[in-house]
């Protein structure tokens, strides 16, 4: 019993140390910050030395805040359309793109390209393609008689357009996904609907759609996740530390919180703030958890 009891501490000692490291990193870079910053949340600290204890001022002043619900708004809105399409692309590209042929691993790679991309580097290339003066895909619209747009310049198009770029750049990532998805189907199954008749759409829709679920369900936080936390764009392409777009059109909340702690000094306002898109995020992940019993199917024949 004791060498029983001495090889199963010897087990959890050797797997203790080789989760020490990812452990500390976790500790230290993520938890410890995360601690500070919702007790932060509760206090009007600006930078200095001292701080006061204010309770749930900074919260209610959040929202109440206009900036704030617009900044909430903003970020909503990049969310759905941001994660609809690279979730739809994803899927479509992995279904065209299954085949085991050379040529479909050429596309792969293609694809999957730009996710291995610095979102800076590609913000700045993008801000020069996009230039409304100089930028090629102007010069090419006035060179076919139609009017420049103005892209990142304009407060109705600069939105849509970082939306854009964020799809191009992601989407491959949610393709792979789905080609891992598809890999693990049975083709018997295939075989079977092709017998009864189904055509190459009923097959996609009764067949590879249930059993694709799990990854959707996956993808879907995932995107979710990174969508609410997009700041890298926001800043590069639209102004920098002074920008958020013109009018404000691309003030994601994660660049509010940005500029509200290290532009105006209000960290225990901007802690707050952090702490509710938290909470936000938090509560979306829930209720999708909660919900996938009704759409997400586990069993694979």
């Amino acid at each position: 019993m004791k060498a029983k009891m001495r090889s199963a501490r010897k087990k959890w000692l050797t797997v203790s140390l080789f989760l020490l490291p990812s452990m500390l990193g976790f500790t230290v870079f993520l938890l410890i910050p995360v601690i500070i910053s919702l007790y932060l949340g509760f206090t009007n600290y600006s930078g200095g030395f001292t701080l006061d204890f204010i309770g749930l001022d900074n919260f209610y002043n959040a929202i109440g805040n206009h900036n704030f619900r617009n900044a909430l708004w903003i970020t909503v809105k990049f969310a759905v359309c941001s994660v609809f399409f690279q979730i739809l692309l994803g899927f479509c590209f992995a279904v065209l793109l299954n085949g085991r042929t050379a040529a479909n691993r050429f596309y792969r790679m293609i694809v999957f390209l730009p996710v291995i991309l610095s979102q800076v580097a590609v913000s700045l290339i993008f801000m020069l393609i996009l230039n409304p003066q100089k930028g090629p895909i102007n010069s090419f619209l006035i060179s076919l008689g139609l009017a420049p747009r103005p892209w990142l310049a304009g407060a109705g198009s600069a939105l849509g357009t970082i939306i854009a770029v964020t799809i191009w750049q992601s989407f491959g990532y949610y393709t792979v996904l789905f080609l891992g998805g598809l890999q693990t189907i049975n083709l018997e199954l295939y075989e079977a609907a092709a017998i009864d008749g189904a055509g190459g759409w009923q097959r996609i829709r009764h067949v590879t759609m249930p059993l694709l679920s799990p990854t959707t369900f996956f993808a879907l936080i995932i995107s979710i996740i990174n969508a609410f936390k997009v700041f890298d764009q926001v800043f590069i392409m639209t102004g920098g530390q002074w920008g958020g777009g013109p009018a404000g059109s691309t003030t994601v909340l994660v660049f509010d919180i940005y500029r509200n702690a290290f532009q105006y000094f209000k960290m225990g306002y901007a802690s707050a703030e952090a702490t509710i898109l938290l909470i936000f995020i938090l509560i979306i992940t829930i209720i999708q958890y909660r919900g996938q019993n009704k759409w997400v199917n586990y069993d694979r024949l």
